[in-house]
């Protein structure tokens, strides 16, 4: 396992759209750490150097946040963007334990290339992300869907995915994530073309 990144955030008192504005004025972002307890911190931290550290790990790895000296195994909860130009507004850091449950969302992908998209077929994909139960300790950093078997009009429903052990997705009913949808190339028996539509 490779060493957590380690990240500095400094203590401010000051809070309020006013004093918000001001921070960012001076290169800083306004944050707030929540623990599983329930406890708040509000943060600062350096826009710059947090930008380089979350297009780097993104939401779903574990680091260290170091406030006042002492460090906290943190996950980036959530960034907001600004609405107009392109930078974080706005930083939610959550403390866990790394044998304390939690349900986080995990980004899907695709890896392969599907024999149905060489028959004129397309890949659909109805799901960005899933909601996952684990530990901090067991985070997948994404879902990756095989595609390389997929025929036309083959489906991936969430039932289908496996992971490793000590995570799990959370899914009431099935529902398809990837279908390799028919194009104009691929018709049926009665020569009209098929549509894919995920699992009600």
């Amino acid at each position: 396992m490779s060493e957590k990144e380690t990240f500095v955030a400094v203590k401010r008192e000051k809070t309020g759209t006013s004093a918000n504005r001001q921070l960012r004025n001076t290169g800083m972002i306004p944050a707030v750490f929540y623990s599983q307890e329930g406890d708040n911190m509000v943060l600062a931290v350096n826009e710059i150097d947090f930008t380089k550290m979350y297009r780097k790990i993104g939401t779903t790895s574990l680091f260290n946040l170091e406030i006042d000296g002492k460090k906290h195994d943190t996950l980036i909860w959530k960034a907001q963007m600004d609405p107009v130009r392109p930078r974080i507004n706005h930083v939610d850091f959550l403390g866990v334990a790394a044998d304390k449950p939690l349900k986080i969302k995990v980004p899907v992908s695709m890896e392969g290339l599907a024999p149905g998209v060489k028959l004129g077929g397309c890949m659909t994909t109805y799901r960005d992300n899933l909601e996952v139960a684990c530990t901090a300790a067991n985070i997948p950093a994404k879902i990756v869907i095989n595609i390389d078997g997929m025929n036309v009009n083959d489906t991936v429903f969430v039932s289908d995915v496996k992971l490793e052990d000590g995570a799990s997705i959370n899914f009431t009913n099935d529902f398809a994530l990837v279908r390799c949808v028919a194009g104009r190339k691929v018709v049926d028996e009665d020569g009209t073309a098929e549509e894919g539509a995920p699992k009600k």
